[in-house]
């Protein structure tokens, strides 16, 4: 009868000798939920690391990088609390704080947006006015297939969010 079930024939063994032990008798048998690894981190912690990572750039941690990846927040992480978590769980973390691996925009994070207007409106045309005059055609490097800024990698940013790259 047993096999009907799918179990192997052992199983049912294990089963009674589980009942008989325990005090609780056949309610011992009752499934259980797994619990699996406790947490490294306390949920007030966990909510510290959100405010870290959440539109901020690593550097601002005094950091080489300024890529939050799972890595990163790891070192961080030992380096406040002295606690070494796993990538892994680190990945789960973010996860849970509703962070996600996300591509950066590539935008310079110094950009000025005075200076972008000022080149549109005074520098280009006359350069454009002064390529016309002599024949000449304007390219640019971005069309050319370089790129000089090729952000290698991904940072971890709310779902759906803005990534820091553009913000401010």
């Amino acid at each position: 009868m047993i096999d009907s079930y799918g179990f192997n024939r052992t199983t049912i063994y294990k089963w009674f000798d589980q009942a008989l032990r325990s005090r609780a008798g056949v309610a011992a048998l009752g499934a259980t939920v797994g619990t699996g690894r406790p947490r490294v981190l306390t949920p007030k912690q966990e909510q510290q690391r959100l405010r870290w990572v959440d539109g901020r750039d690593a550097r601002q941690y005094g950091l080489d990088f300024g890529r939050w990846t799972r890595a990163v927040v790891a070192d961080l992480i030992e380096r406040t609390f002295g606690l070494r978590p796993s990538v892994t769980s680190v990945g789960a973390l973010l996860a849970r704080l509703g962070l996600s691996p996300q591509k950066p925009l590539q935008r310079a994070y110094q950009r000025d947006a005075q200076a972008i207007e000022r080149w549109q409106h005074e520098h280009y045309p006359r350069i454009a006015a002064q390529a016309r005059h002599d024949g000449a055609e304007i390219l640019f490097w971005n069309e050319s297939g370089f790129r000089a800024d090729a952000g290698q990698g991904k940072t971890h940013d709310r779902v759906g969010g803005r990534l820091w790259g553009v913000r401010g």
